[in-house]
């Protein structure tokens, strides 16, 4: 695989626009920056995306730049990251990245639309979904680690656990957070290793997962005719190896969506589930299944216990943003949301 340049510039929130420029001039020499079209994109709660748009040209005429989120490398391995997106490109899994630079990227931007909570509902959308993710899991674990069958996902939850501050800099967030979460970080952090005992032997393979399958990092495209053709999965900062069934709950979940969810209306019911399971499974095993497959219902049980890690792992991960982030979102909301409902998930099963 070839380098990929990098350009020394570290690009402030409030000058996003003129340090894409700059990382256009490294790696677009030829385009005309007056001709340029700017698209800043709002919808992330980790990063900030500005799109930039040649319409002279007939190809590769989009480039993305990502500016990582303040502080984001405590919780996030950049190395590893684009070690992976260079991995999944050579797959056609992932766009092709055409620079780094001091706190971002810059990579090819995929034509689509983001998936919302209705569109993922539909069955010639959640199709193409869950054949692509088992695609994603197909992919040879042995080019990635050395440790081929173990999840990283406890040793993830232990990072983001230790990042939690002993007391948060604000006094109004500290008083919140003593208030819902009672038992403090080193009672959250006891939980680890419990439910570690009993997810760990359920038999759900290790394979390679995206990890953050929110309706924002999945992107369709349409024919001319508007028929759903294609998706595609995108920011990989989360990706590595980890329960199979751990990747299909957690995108379960991102159903209810990220602003308020409703986690109890949203997550989509067992027959849109043992349908999507099936898709998946044709394509993770290569054979025609279909629901009342043994292997379907496995699953579907495996996915039904890694919901709790899900919760868990993104509660301590909302701690640790509720702290460290400059997003304008409220965090300490969402941790308490996601807490909630692994404190329900506990209860149902047993632990």
């Amino acid at each position: 695989m070839s380098s990929i340049p990098h350009v020394p510039i570290f690009i402030e929130d409030d000058s996003i626009k003129s340090g894409s420029q700059i990382i256009l001039k490294c790696i677009r020499p030829d385009w005309n920056i007056d001709n340029i079209r700017y698209k800043l994109f709002t919808d992330g709660i980790t990063n900030k995306l500005i799109g930039l748009f040649n319409d002279s040209c007939l190809e590769d005429n989009a480039i993305l730049i990502r500016v990582y989120g303040r502080n984001t490398e405590q919780i996030i391995d950049r190395d590893a990251e684009l070690k992976n997106l260079k991995l999944l490109h050579h797959a056609g899994l992932a766009p092709n990245v055409y620079a780094t630079f001091e706190n971002g990227i810059a990579y090819k931007y995929i034509q689509g639309e983001t998936l919302t909570m209705t569109m993922v509902r539909e069955p010639s959308i959640y199709k193409l979904v869950a054949k692509t993710m088992a695609r994603f899991h197909q992919l040879d674990v042995s080019t990635i680690s050395d440790k081929t069958n173990e999840s990283e996902l406890w040793s993830k939850m232990e990072q983001f656990a230790g990042l939690i501050p002993k007391r948060f800099s604000s006094d109004s967030t500290d008083q919140q957070f003593r208030k819902i979460f009672t038992s403090g970080v080193e009672g959250l952090r006891s939980d680890i290793e419990n439910i570690k005992m009993v997810l760990e032997n359920i038999g759900s393979p290790i394979v390679f997962s995206h990890n953050d399958l929110l309706l924002n990092n999945i992107i369709l495209q349409r024919d001319t005719g508007g028929n759903p053709v294609n998706v595609a999965f995108i920011d990989y900062e989360y990706a590595m190896l980890n329960y199979q069934a751990f990747d299909i709950a957690n995108h379960f979940i991102e159903f209810a969506g990220v602003y308020e969810p409703d986690f109890s209306s949203h997550y989509p019911n067992i027959e849109l589930q043992m349908d999507w399971l099936t898709f998946y499974l044709e394509e993770f095993l290569n054979e025609s299944l279909d629901q009342s497959d043994q292997r379907v219902a496995v699953l579907k049980d495996q996915v039904d216990k890694l919901v709790i890690a899900s919760h868990l792992l993104w509660t301590f991960w909302a701690l640790v943003q509720t702290e460290i982030s400059k997003i304008n979102f409220d965090f300490l909301r969402y941790a308490q949301l996601r807490f909630e409902q692994y404190e329900k998930m506990k209860k149902l099963l047993n632990i």
